[in-house]
């Protein structure tokens, strides 16, 4: 069986949020990490929207997409996930983080022509050669910018000011916003986004099951879990 890419591309903030520690009894709000949340009712509302078209569109598609051999699916994560080498390489670079940035040109160009177009993860199984995740919310954050107010957007779920600009800045990173300009049509790109949202969701069916039946407040819970996250991403592009 193919290796699966290490992680969803920076872009696909999805409905599973890595582990805090912390699920299944939030922390107070005096405690836990804080973000200004002033659009809160509008935040709850786009929680719901969220969770209703997880529940009733992207899961049910996700689980029939689910009987697609894995080792296909593993090999349109993979190119998925060297499609975003480009915005990795550019924003280890702006975090002045040389190395990082050498690694993902070398993976770039060993998985698009080693791997035959990132099919497989050449670099890391033939040459060892790690992903570096790097993102521009993460970037700005690497520069004192903090996150201005939390943001609950359509589909991609928790965010905030800065990593909602932060998500256009890596769009615009990705090789498809250019030759989709010339060659693909607006259909052809949002389906090619579809997919890549519906092939990585096949890998976590349950993840954001379990987060929602752990916690307490599912809202809060998720909330305070993206400002950790974040926080932590933000720190690791400091050493």
């Amino acid at each position: 069986m193919l290796p699966r890419a290490e992680e969803p591309p920076p872009v696909a903030a999805d409905y599973s949020v890595e582990a805090t520690g912390n699920e299944s009894e939030p922390e107070s709000e005096d405690e836990s990490p804080q973000i200004p949340d002033p659009l809160a009712p509008v935040n709850k509302a786009m929680f719901t929207v969220n969770d209703t078209f997880y529940f009733w569109v992207l899961k049910p598609v996700a689980q029939g997409y689910a009987h697609v051999p894995e080792d296909f699916r593993i090999i349109f994560s993979n190119i998925y996930d060297n499609l975003w080498a480009p915005s990795r390489m550019l924003n280890n670079l702006l975090q002045l983080r040389l190395k990082g940035a050498g690694n993902e040109l070398l993976r770039f160009v060993l998985n698009s022509v080693v791997g035959i177009g990132g099919i497989s993860d050449a670099a890391r199984d033939a040459f060892g050669i790690k992903k570096q995740e790097a993102d521009f919310g993460q970037t700005m954050g690497h520069y004192g910018i903090d996150h201005g107010f939390y943001l609950v957007l359509p589909v991609f779920g928790p965010s905030s000011l800065r990593d909602g600009v932060g998500l256009v800045g890596d769009r615009f990173m990705h090789p498809l916003t250019y030759v989709g300009s010339s060659h693909l049509t607006f259909g052809q790109s949002a389906g090619i986004s579809a997919h890549e949202k519906v092939n990585d969701t096949s890998f976590r069916i349950g993840d954001y099951e379990s987060f929602k039946e752990s916690a307490i407040d599912p809202y809060i819970a998720m909330r305070d879990a993206f400002v950790q996250q974040r926080k932590k991403k933000v720190d690791e592009s400091k050493q």
